[in-house]
């Protein structure tokens, strides 16, 4: 699988994921399908900072996107239009961005990169972004096994395992972390990856980024106008 075959899978699972969200919230198979999304874009950001001439210009569109998404991102969850309660993933991977730039900046030093990622993914958790410290992990943990697929893919399962079992001690319904073992099978496309691009053109680029905002505005507009099955036969 190249990588735009890759964010296309990562793009179709987030879209179903967050149509089960907002329209079929008793249909448990939507947040099965979308647990892969979350693990696929922390693999992509992380090739893509392999590739990438500008790690400045990656954030700051990262950022663009992320601020452009939180309102969208509230309104769907929350029904406001500000909450702090989470942030959206685009923040996450913003936060892996910042974790891969300190094991880069720190590269000789192994110790203070570790101790400046374990930072980064304790400010994770305190800014409430979704999925915590498993995004700062996870993309720095992929990119430093870069060059081997099977340890990337053993990765996304460990951290992913932990992530879980982290939900289950801290005493999160156990129908969701059911839910959320579904992100182990993100490794098979992990496992897939020949390490080709694929199609890749400004404009595609900007598509992916735009999909995230655009989605949630769409799925918002939607669930208001009721004109889904669960609202029609309500």
């Amino acid at each position: 699988m190249s990588s735009f075959a890759l964010r296309l899978l990562a793009l179709v699972t987030m879209l179903i994921d967050h149509a089960g969200l907002a329209l079929f919230p008793r249909v448990s198979a939507f947040r099965c399908i979308g647990r892969l999304s979350f693990p696929l874009y922390c693999f992509l950001l992380a090739q893509g900072c392999r590739h990438t001439r500008d790690l400045r210009a990656y954030a700051r569109r990262l950022l663009l996107a992320a601020c452009l998404s939180e309102i969208p991102f509230d309104l769907l969850i929350f029904g406001r239009t500000a909450c702090g309660v989470e942030q959206n993933v685009l923040f996450s991977l913003l936060l892996g961005l910042l974790a891969i730039y300190a094991c880069e900046a720190l590269s000789g030093k192994p110790m203070a990169a570790a101790l400046a990622v374990t930072s980064i993914m304790l400010a994770a958790m305190l800014a409430r972004v979704s999925y915590g410290w498993l995004g700062v992990a996870l993309c720095a943990g992929l990119y430093r096994t870069e060059g081997s697929r099977s340890k990337q893919a053993l990765c996304v399962v460990l951290l992913t395992g932990v992530y879980v079992l982290s939900l289950l001690l801290s005493g999160v319904e156990r129908s969701w972390v059911l839910v959320s073992l579904w992100a182990v099978l993100a490794a098979v496309p992990v496992l897939l990856y020949n390490g080709k691009r694929g199609p890749r053109t400004p404009l595609l680029t900007g598509l992916f980024y735009a999909s995230y905002p655009l989605h949630l505005i769409a799925l918002v507009i939607v669930r208001a106008l009721r004109v889904i099955p669960p609202y029609l036969f309500g």
